[in-house]
C-alpha cells in the first residue's frame, strides 16, 4: 500500500496540467500513488492523464462525467490507498520536498494534520502567505481559533497532509462552492494536533478565470450557507470563541456585498443584491464593533452600505490603486 495517495481533480488544465503532475512526480517523497480524476475535462486532459499513466505506474486516472470539485476529490477518495491524503490543484504545483517534509512532520509530533505555507503566483511574482520560520504545533482549539482570523492557515485543503482516517466518514460537499470552507473547521476538530512546518511548499497559480476569481455568481451565496456550519460546530465545541466565528461570518458578508456592486450585478442578480444589502444593513454594527475585523474592511462596510462603494471603486480603479 502507498503510504500518501495525492488527489487531483483535472477540468480545462490543458496549459497547467504538465506542470502540476510534473511537479508531484518529481517529489522526494517517493512512496505514494498519483490518482488523476478527469472530471469530464472538454479538452485534452484526459488524454494527456492517460499518457502519464503508461508511463508511470503510481499513476491512476479516473474519467467521470462533470460533476465539480468536490465530486471529483470524493471519487479520488473513494479508491485511494494511502496512510495519508494530500490534494493538488491541477492548475497549481508543489515544491519537491512538500509531501516529505510534511509526512516526517506528522511522524515527528504524531500528528493527523500537516500543513504548509504557500506561495499565491501573481505573474512572475510569488506572494508568500501563511509561512514563518520553524515549526507551530497547535491542538485543535488553537488552530480552529487562527484559522477564524487566517492567522497563518485557512480552508484550503491543498497545502495539507491529512491521516486518511479523518474522511471515514466525511467528504466534500458536491455541487457547493467553498467545499473547503464546509469541511475544515470538523477536520480540525478531529484531529486533535495540527502541525504548521512554517516554510511555503505549495504554489496557488492565480488565473483570472477560476471559480475563485471569477465575477459574481448565484452558487458564490453557498459561502453563507458553509460559515453557517463553520458556526454551528464552534458554537458547540468551542462557545468561547464566539465573536471570532462571528467575525468570520461578518466578513464572508462584506465579500459577497462587494462582488455584487457593480451595474451588470444589480441588474442582472437584483434577488441576490437585495438579500446580501439586507444581510449588510443588518450587520453593520456587528461589523464596526467587532474587534476582529480591520479597519480597512469596517469601511469597506460602511461605504457599501452607504452606496458609494461603487464611486469609491471607481476612482480607485482611475488612479490605478485597484491591486
Amino acid at each position: 500500500m502507498p503510504k500518501i495517495s495525492i488527489i487531483v481533480p483535472v477540468y480545462n488544465v490543458e496549459e497547467y496540467i504538465h506542470r502540476c503532475i510534473d511537479s508531484i512526480l518529481a517529489q522526494t517523497f517517493t512512496d505514494f500513488e498519483l490518482i488523476l480524476v478527469n472530471d469530464g475535462s472538454p479538452d485534452q486532459c484526459g488524454k494527456i492523464c492517460d499518457e502519464y499513466a503508461k508511463k508511470h505506474n503510481r499513476i491512476k486516472v479516473i474519467h467521470k462525467k462533470n460533476g465539480g470539485l468536490s465530486d471529483a476529490r470524493n471519487a479520488g477518495l473513494d479508491i485511494s490507498q494511502g496512510d495519508f491524503i494530500g490534494f493538488v490543484d491541477s492548475d497549481d504545483y508543489i515544491e519537491h520536498d512538500m509531501y516529505e517534509k510534511l509526512i516526517e512532520a506528522c511522524k515527528e509530533y504524531n500528528s493527523k494534520l500537516a500543513m504548509c505555507g504557500r506561495y499565491k503566483v501573481l505573474g512572475e511574482e510569488l506572494k508568500p502567505m501563511f509561512s514563518f520560520k520553524g515549526h507551530k504545533i497547535w491542538e485543535s482549539r488553537e488552530a480552529i481559533e487562527k484559522l477564524l482570523t487566517w492567522d497563518n492557515i485557512d480552508s484550503s485543503a491543498c497545502d495539507k497532509l491529512f491521516s486518511r482516517n479523518l474522511f471515514e466518514e466525511l467528504r466534500f460537499p458536491v455541487g457547493k462552492y467553498n467545499e473547503d470552507i464546509y469541511i475544515m473547521t470538523q477536520i480540525i476538530h478531529q484531529a486533535g494536533k495540527i502541525v504548521h512546518i512554517g516554510d511555503a511548499k505549495y504554489y496557488y497559480f492565480h488565473r483570472t478565470d477560476s471559480i475563485t476569481t471569477e465575477k459574481f455568481s448565484e452558487k458564490k451565496l453557498d459561502l453563507l450557507e458553509a460559515n453557517q456550519k463553520v458556526s454551528e460546530l464552534v458554537k458547540k465545541y468551542y462557545p468561547h470563541l464566539e465573536m471570532k466565528v462571528e467575525s468570520f461570518n461578518l466578513k464572508g458578508i462584506i465579500y459577497l456585498s462587494g462582488l455584487l456592486q457593480d451595474k451588470y450585478c444589480k441588474n442582472h442578480h437584483l434577488i441576490s443584491y437585495n438579500l446580501m444589502k439586507k444581510e449588510l444593513s443588518n450587520n453593520i454594527f456587528k461589523i464596526i464593533s467587532n474587534q476582529h475585523i480591520d479597519t480597512r474592511l469596517k469601511i469597506k462596510a460602511i461605504l457599501i452600505a452607504t452606496k458609494i462603494y461603487s464611486t469609491f471603486r471607481s476612482i480607485k480603479q482611475k488612479l490605478g490603486l485597484t491591486r
